[in-house]
């Protein structure tokens, strides 16, 4: 497998990943996310979050991948995310863009780094 399509594999994995036992075993040990508010948590964090009984996540889809670029043993990418969630009782509805970082470890990229925009991605912005 190409490493472009092993790391679009991983971004189809975290976008349809129905729960989170995605995320661990996919991210290298000093993973960090950077939230919209602009608050990192490591991966640990992310899945206590996505593990909240607040948090209903109720779909995912990606939008477009808009680049993938490797460098040796390091890439990144740029997609966008459609994401509906409730966070106690309350709907988002959410068009995201995420910028991510991969590593190659022992011949199995990984994610690295993930920065999530807020909701409100103009798909113009990628034409």
């Amino acid at each position: 497998m190409s490493s472009t399509q092993a790391i679009e594999n991983l971004i189809n994995g975290y976008a349809t990943s129905e729960d989170s036992s995605f995320l661990i075993p996919n991210v290298t040990v000093d993973f960090l996310a950077v939230r919209p508010s602009g608050n990192p948590i490591s991966a640990k964090g992310l899945v206590e979050m996505f593990d909240n009984k607040d948090l209903d996540a109720e779909s995912s889809e990606l939008i477009k991948i808009h680049k993938i670029e490797i460098f040796g043993e390091i890439a990144y990418a740029v997609f966008t995310l459609n994401e509906i969630f409730s966070y106690k009782g309350n709907q988002n509805k959410d068009l995201s863009t995420y910028t991510c970082i991969f590593k190659n470890e022992n011949a199995t990229w990984k994610y690295a780094w993930m920065q999530r925009s807020q909701g409100t991605t103009d798909m113009k912005t990628w034409e």
